[in-house]
């Protein structure tokens, strides 16, 4: 068992000295280096999503106020969640124009946002939030009126 423990280890510190080599480099060389983006789902009340929209960019403040809204969250890899994305109950409905009590989904893809995954404190969650990484609004939908389908993915807060 222990070479498998020390092969994790080795693999570990090679992706921390690849990100370290990454962060050094200058603009033009960091196109060469894959850009991993991480998840974060979240569910929030309307009234706490402000101005904002799909495919819009966000800073990492709002995603701390909105990981403080939120009543369930998440964070894992991209086609993780695009499986729970087909397991929730949403409607067509306009964000702007429902009720401030009503939860909506909210997917925001993270760069470099690796550390997040699978945290189930919001606190660690935020902790781990990236302070250079590029985030943008991928989904926003409203959950169906007392729906539970998919939310049994999510941490509760």
């Amino acid at each position: 068992m222990k070479p498998i423990v020390q092969r994790v280890k080795n693999s570990l510190g090679k992706f921390n000295l690849f990100k370290k080599q990454r962060l050094n480099c200058s603009s033009e060389q960091q196109e060469d280096f894959p850009v991993e983006f991480v998840a974060l789902c979240l569910i929030v009340p309307a009234s706490a999503l402000k101005n904002v929209g799909e495919n819009d960019p966000i800073n990492i403040s709002d995603i701390e106020k909105l990981i403080d809204n939120a009543s369930y969250f998440l964070c894992t890899h991209i086609d993780e969640a695009d499986y729970i994305w087909k397991l929730l109950q949403t409607t067509n409905e306009d964000i702007k124009t429902i009720n401030e009590q009503r939860e909506v989904y909210i997917r925001i893809n993270i760069s470099d946002g690796e550390e997040m995954i699978g945290k189930k404190i919001p606190y660690i969650l935020k902790r781990n939030l990236p302070p250079y990484g590029a985030a943008n609004i991928i989904k926003l939908a409203c959950l169906k009126y007392l729906s539970v389908s998919g939310l049994e993915k999510f941490n509760r807060v």
